[in-house]
């Protein structure tokens, strides 16, 4: 087995432990004993279970951003990219927390330090989308680049509430999509144009 095979092996081992029991539950013995290697072998690749950890989520955090390519690529007009792109990352968001065992806050940290850098890319992609938008007639938005940011925060903002169905709660997804739709759009200056 190759040494990109090893670690990945224990990754994703250690993911499924840390999911079942949580990781303050969890150690290193578990995480070997589980993955049929030595506590040596692991501890080559990990020096603890919270590095363990960052390397699972940084896992997950690497496909946000083919999956937003995909609809950046699409035949989606600007408004139904921006809405699409939202859902997308929020429910990779949601998917990343619950299935590392990690929605306690005080591992939400982990899942913000690996993103910082693709917080720049997603304001610049909102922005890019924003800028096609009021190019094509169908946003009317002053400053794009403003825009990008706000939008980009708002929903940093509305992660938590979301992974924790707050944000659902008494409403089923397609109004929470319709309400999504409503108010990002008229934050925009919507036309109602399609592209």
């Amino acid at each position: 087995m190759s040494t990109t095979d090893t670690r990945e092996v224990i990754i994703k081992v250690a993911r499924r432990l840390f999911a079942k029991s949580g990781i303050g539950n969890v150690t290193m013995t578990d995480i070997a004993k589980a993955a049929n290697k030595s506590r040596r072998t692991v501890y080559t690749y990990f020096q603890s279970k919270e590095e363990l950890l960052e390397a699972s989520i940084e896992m997950e955090v690497k496909k946000i951003p083919a999956a937003i390519t995909k609809v950046l690529t699409s035949d989606l007009t600007p408004d139904q990219k921006i809405i699409k792109i939202i859902f997308v990352r929020l429910q990779a968001t949601r998917r990343i927390v619950r299935r590392n065992g990690c929605l306690h806050s005080d591992y939400i940290y982990i899942v913000e330090h690996i993103r910082k850098g693709f917080d720049a890319k997603e304001i610049a992609l909102f922005r890019h989308i924003i800028e096609e938008g009021k190019q094509k007639g169908v946003f009317r938005t002053e400053s794009p680049d403003l825009a990008a940011r706000f939008l980009h925060f708002c929903l940093k903002g509305i992660e938590m509430p979301f992974i924790n169905g707050i944000i659902s709660k008494n409403n089923d997804e397609k109004f929470v999509e319709y309400f999504t739709k409503r108010v990002i759009l008229s934050a925009l200056e919507y036309t109602g144009k399609t592209a």
